[in-house]
């Protein structure tokens, strides 16, 4: 029997990974609303379809958490794992989020401004992407029963989330500027292009800090 069956139980953990697939997917939706919005077309189903992602997330959620209720013995401490997965969990939150905003009125009808919201939301994708790999890499190091090499390896996978929501960060940075110096022909569309602006890049912050949130378990 694996160490991360018998001392966490499986249902639990494979529970969490579903939870990040689901969450993942969320970000998928949400990016593909993004592209349609941009694009001018249709974007109610796209937005149901993010909203249904999101509440499978929500309900794998509380799973685990009626699961830690009972007497499931666990590796770490039943609060920090509650922790990685509300933290996980708010990603789902905040690209749900992005596309209510879509909802509120037309995208600021400028071709550029469109093309750096896009290249946003691919950023915060990837982000959030490079996140989920994390979460499937930590198997790893709960089976190795915290082995030094799969602690670096886990180490490594939190780096390049961190570095691609800096990046992500630059992404919205420019974004945000160009909105603000060439809206002053539609200041309530730009206004709401900001907002947007701002929201997705919160979701890759929130992937950042999930994936932030493994360091202590790491340096156990």
């Amino acid at each position: 029997m694996k160490l991360f069956e018998s001392r966490i139980g499986p249902s639990v953990f494979k529970s969490y990974y579903k939870h990040a697939e689901k969450v993942f997917e969320t970000v998928e939706r949400m990016n593909d609303c993004v592209k349609a919005a941009c694009k001018g077309e249709d974007i109610k189903g796209l937005i149901k379809a993010t909203s249904k992602s999101e509440l499978k997330a929500d309900k794998i959620k509380s799973k685990i958490r009626d699961m830690l209720r009972g007497s499931v013995r666990l590796a770490i401490d039943k609060p920090v794992f509650l922790e990685l997965v509300s933290r996980q969990d708010r990603i789902a939150d905040y690209a749900e989020n992005v596309v209510e905003i879509l909802s509120f009125r037309d995208l600021y009808d400028n071709s550029e401004a469109r093309k750096l919201v896009l290249n946003l939301a691919d950023a915060v994708t990837a982000t959030v992407e490079e996140y989920r790999k994390t979460v499937g890499r930590f198997e790893y190091l709960l089976e190795s029963a915290f082995a030094n090499k799969e602690k670096d390896i886990m180490h490594q996978y939190i780096g390049r989330v961190n570095d691609l929501e800096h990046e992500t960060d630059q992404v919205e940075a420019k974004a945000a500027a160009y909105v603000f110096t060439n809206g002053d022909d539609q200041p309530l569309a730009a206004a709401h292009m900001y907002r947007l602006i701002q929201r997705l890049d919160d979701v890759a912050n929130a992937a950042e800090t999930a994936a932030n949130s493994l360091l202590p378990i790491i340096s156990k």
